[in-house]
């Protein structure tokens, strides 16, 4: 069995090729380095961590129980204007493409996520909390799935990190790995 449906609400698009300058950065207002300290700096800092351009290499559990490489690809994080969001371009091997929006809630530290990709129920929205352990995890509000997903982002570590799609059958009292990437950086 694929795990492609079991993606199909978060994690690819077809469109338009990634570019490497934001789109949403105003240049009357600020340069691209002024805008990226203030995500990298503000109250966005959780996932300004990881402006900048990407390559990963994936894989997906099987039927088996086995894991099965994918095609890979890139994956570049911008900041939207003054520190107020982060965004990110996803772009398959294969060609598939997908895009997320992140915000947070400063006061209570919560992010509010948004996406949309080719399978995906026209917008998917995500809560997310970063953990004492620096990771970010974040979990589907709607549309609501059987099984549950989750997803977790790792800390960079040696300018790489980890990227895991897990489900529960049971409630979130288990998870099971479904989907990984592993990203390392191209250039901030």
């Amino acid at each position: 069995m694929s795990v492609l449906p079991i993606l199909g609400a978060g994690l690819i698009l077809a469109g338009s090729p990634v570019v490497s300058a934001s789109p949403f950065v105003d240049p009357s207002k600020s340069d691209f380095d002024t805008q990226a300290t203030a995500c990298r700096d503000g109250v966005t800092s959780a996932f300004g961590r990881y402006l900048g351009q990407w390559e990963f290499a994936d894989s997906q559990i099987t039927q088996d129980g086995t894991w099965q490489d994918g095609p890979g690809g890139e994956w570049d994080f911008h900041c939207v204007g003054e520190g107020i969001a982060v965004t990110d371009f996803y772009r398959s091997r294969a060609g598939v493409f997908g895009m997320t929006v992140r915000m947070v809630d400063p006061e209570t530290g919560q992010w509010d996520i948004i996406y949309t990709g080719e399978g995906s129920q026209a917008m998917n929205h995500l809560t997310g909390q970063v953990r004492e352990d620096g990771s970010i995890e974040m979990h589907y509000t709607k549309p609501v799935f059987d099984p549950l997903r989750r997803i977790t982002f790792t800390p960079i570590v040696d300018n790489a990190f980890d990227w895991t799609l897990a489900i529960s059958r049971d409630e979130g009292e288990t998870w099971q790995d479904v989907y990984k990437m592993r990203a390392t950086r191209r250039a901030l």
